[in-house]
């Protein structure tokens, strides 16, 4: 499995299944952000989290690729997402925003995203995610989870690698805390910068768990 990361919440990861290779694109962002969007970009499965500039550009991947924005369980070529309902504890219009929180099913992995959250987990929530294998955790405070809040949930799902996501990046016009801020705030921990993340189930850390911090 390789992982790459585009900024804020946008993953493009790539997996092996017996029917070929599956590409999925979690929050796909809008150039409104500062950031670019990669052109380039194509998948078979898109995830959208909430329906901001940060997370709605679907139409910019191509590749004609099924899109996931709502709650509910999906089988894409042997890839299996599962939904779930997360609103965030910010509102508009004295309404809840819409969230929603993917487990990944893949090459005997879990992969948990868990959007824009803000906000600790609810028991319920938690129990959707256990067995996680990967996390990617909001970690820049602001409009998503602050450093401690992160890492209070991580401790809560006990990952075996985590990925900040949705921290400070130079273009970036939203103000947000940096990865090292989060990094301080988890204490002792062992961490990899990396450009991207190749991965199989064998190379999961058996015991230390391990912080990805990925270039965009």
């Amino acid at each position: 499995m390789d992982i790459n990361w585009h900024g804020l919440s946008c993953f493009e990861i790539k997996t092996a299944t017996t029917n070929g290779d599956v590409r999925i694109v979690t929050d796909p962002y809008q150039n409104s952000t500062g950031l670019r969007f990669p052109r380039s970009l194509q998948a078979e499965l898109v995830l959208s989290s909430h329906s901001e500039d940060d997370s709605n550009n679907m139409s910019s991947v191509g590749g004609d690729p099924y899109i996931v924005d709502m709650p509910g369980e999906f089988e894409v070529k042997d890839v299996f997402v599962f939904a779930v309902d997360a609103p965030l504890k910010r509102e508009e219009k004295k309404k809840r925003v819409e969230n929603r929180i993917f487990r990944i099913e893949a090459e005997g992995m879990h992969i948990a995203h868990l959007g824009a959250l803000d906000r600790a987990l609810t028991d319920t929530e938690l129990q959707q995610l256990q067995n996680i294998d990967i996390l990617m955790i909001p970690v820049g405070g602001g409009r998503v989870m602050t450093p401690k809040v992160a890492a209070e949930t991580i401790s809560q799902i006990e990952p075996r690698v985590v990925i900040p996501m949705t921290h400070s990046l130079p273009s970036l016009k939203e103000k947000l805390g940096s990865v090292d801020v989060f990094c301080k705030e988890l204490g002792a921990c062992r961490r990899e910068d990396q450009n991207k993340l190749k991965i199989k189930r064998k190379d999961l850390p058996e015991e230390d768990m391990l912080i990805v911090t990925l270039s965009k």
